[in-house]
């Protein structure tokens, strides 16, 4: 009995020792939940980051490791800024690298195409992941990274005799080189501002000593809201520049001043007011507007200055009305100087003109004789067509189309337009309704996704079954076993739909898919090898590219977002799924792409894009 005792007492101790140790230990709470949620999820992310740096020697493209080293340096930022740095200088060694094997190759080679594989340049992809991090470091390793050619080219083109005039239609591939050189520049140095404006304001003016980009603007602008003074001495200097270019003989920099001038003729923005938004000074305007009128009514036959007259005329009329007469007379004598074909360009360009009205493109339609003109009239009519709002305006127009093709291309725009205005009114149900009106399923599919995606975003119970419900019946659309191209893009647009309403439906869709993404990854390889003209592959290799793009021809590059996505959804299953990518260079890449889109909201807007170094000029 009293053994029974003993017991039943040392239980009794035993639990009420247990209760107090309960009570003395925090309790789990939703924060710690979510903190311990976070740290394994930056575990993971570092874990894949070291993956593929530690699969970076094994990539036989310097550019590749390049670009390896600098997505990883950028993504690793938010971890280890020090790291970071080391991986962006060995992303500039590989740089080096690549430059003596591209000058050995251009020595060596006789294949035409090699001078166009200086536009898959990983400089112009690498250098702004460095920058968004670490401008000056940047600067630093785009002087060092720069080849002895381009510095070459980029001091005879900043000479005062140089000349860049030529037909506005031809592409000179050196040229283009050094205006995405000086923009970069130019651009890091805008980076730099937030820091630094006044060793901004010393790295432009450097900078200008080799031409002036439209990059400067940005950096105008970016500078006012700090300091207003200095922005306007410095836009007095910029003036000062072009003033004393010889635009006749520069067409960079005279298109350069066409667009200041029509920076500085464009109305106030009333919502920016607080933003203290920089302006060029009246004087500061009309110094620049005089020195392009006078460029254009100096005696030329030049084709360059004819076809940028007409641009330049809304903002010369507006600056220096007392040269408009002459102007007008300028440009009615070029205009019929100007060849046949030039004609047919400024005709073209006018038809995608924003001011153009489409009752004007469509009585331009019967005037044209080139079929692949008309396609251009009709993609431009029908694209203003879906942008009308009065319904009865925009039938009438579409009933005066004369192709059949075209019309029914025209209205199902139209159709798309409604239901993209009624969602962004909030007018979902309404949305809804209307996508049985479109004709064509790809469209289908693509709206009843948006508006998936739209009530999903609610929240509330019912919107996310509305939600799961319009995806059913964009599921329903798709062949889930496609056997063509534009089935697989069906497929692919229900996947990114699903990575946000219904993630594990997305997954079960997508696995099937890799093994056919590998297929023609592998494919393309092998062909790649018999076609010089193939820059997709190099010495067997998947040229790599920082961002994936919609757009690529290539089925790795055109779905990195779904990928993305899912890998937002759930890493760990996206990054097991990456590991089932069969060529190194195809799995290295995703990985550091899902990262890349896991990421997305912790990291800094990107402030330079992979190619804002190119400029494009709106002749």
């Amino acid at each position: 009995m009293g053994f029974r005792k003993l017991v039943l007492l040392s239980s009794i101790f035993l639990f009420l020792c247990s209760l107090a140790i309960a009570q003395t230990e925090p309790a789990a709470t939703p924060d710690t939940e979510k903190e311990k949620k976070k740290k394994e999820m930056d575990e993971k992310v570092v874990q894949m980051l070291e993956q593929a740096i530690g699969d970076a020697p094994m990539l036989r493209l310097p550019q590749n490791r390049a670009i390896v080293y600098a997505m990883a340096g950028d993504l690793y930022w938010k971890f280890d800024e020090k790291r970071s740095r080391d991986l962006f200088r060995s992303a500039a060694n590989e740089l080096l690298v690549f430059n003596a094997d591209t000058e050995k190759e251009k020595r060596e080679s006789t294949n035409s195409f090699i001078e166009f594989s200086d536009f898959n340049d990983p400089r112009s992809q690498v250098m702004p992941l460095v920058a968004k991090n670490d401008a000056e470091l940047a600067l630093e390793l785009l002087m060092q990274t720069r080849t002895a050619a381009l510095a070459d080219a980029m001091l005879k083109a900043s000479a005062p005799e140089a000349k860049s005039e030529g037909d506005m239609l031809s592409f000179n591939p050196e040229k283009q080189r050094v205006r995405q050189e000086i923009a970069l520049e130019q651009r890091f140095a805008l980076l730099a501002a937030d820091e630094n404006p006044d060793k901004a304001i010393k790295l432009i003016k450097e900078s200008l000593a080799k031409g002036v980009s439209y990059n400067v603007l940005q950096l105008l602008q970016k500078l006012n809201q700090k300091d207003d003074k200095k922005a306007t001495e410095l836009g007095g200097e910029v003036v000062k520049k072009l003033v004393d270019t010889d635009l006749a003989k520069k067409n960079d920099e005279l298109q350069v001043a066409l667009n200041f001038l029509q920076f500085a003729v464009r109305p106030d923005d009333p919502a920016n007011a607080k933003q203290k938004p920089f302006k060029f000074t009246e004087a500061q305007a009309k110094d620049l507007a005089v020195k392009v009128a006078n460029t254009f009514l100096q005696p030329s036959n030049s084709l360059t200055l004819s076809m940028a007259l007409s641009r330049a005329m809304p903002s010369l009329e507006k600056l220096v009305p007392e040269k408009a007469a002459l102007l007008k007379q300028k440009q009615a004598e070029s205009q019929k100087a100007l060849p046949t074909e030039l004609r047919n360009f400024q005709r073209q360009q006018k038809m995608w003109d924003p001011n153009s009205t489409p009752e004007e493109i469509l009585a331009e339609i019967p005037k044209l004789q080139n079929e692949m003109e008309k396609t251009s009239a009709y993609q431009s009519l029908a694209s203003k067509i879906s942008q009308i709002e009065d319904e009865t305006r925009a039938k009438r127009l579409i009933e005066q189309i004369p192709d059949e093709k075209a019309r029914e291309s025209a209205l199902n725009q139209f159709e798309s337009g409604k239901i993209s205005r009624a969602a962004s009114a909030g007018k979902l149900d309404d949305a809804r309704k209307m996508i049985g009106n479109l004709t064509s399923k790809k469209t289908q599919i693509q709206k009843l996704v948006s508006l998936a995606l739209q009530f999903n975003k609610k929240g509330t119970e019912k919107d996310v079954e509305t939600a799961k419900g319009l995806m059913k019946s964009a599921r329903s659309l798709a062949n889930e076993s496609p056997e063509d191209e534009d089935e697989l893009n069906d497929l692919m647009e229900v996947v990114k739909g699903y990575a946000t309403v219904e993630p594990d439906t997305a997954f079960r869709m997508f696995e099937p898919i890799v093994d056919q993404i590998n297929d023609v990854v592998q494919a393309t390889a092998i062909l790649s090898k018999y076609n010089k003209r193939n820059l997709t592959f190099k010495k067997g290799e998947l040229v790599m590219k920082v961002n994936g793009n919609g757009y690529d021809s290539l089925l790795l590059f055109r779905y990195i977002n779904q990928m993305q996505l899912l890998g937002k959804a759930d890493l760990e299953r996206m990054s097991r799924l990456s590991d089932r990518f069969q060529r190194g260079d195809s799995r290295t890449l995703v990985k550091l792409l899902v990262v890349q889109g896991f990421m997305k909201d912790d990291k800094k807007p990107d402030a330079v894009g992979p190619s804002s170094g190119t400029i494009i000029y709106d002749y």
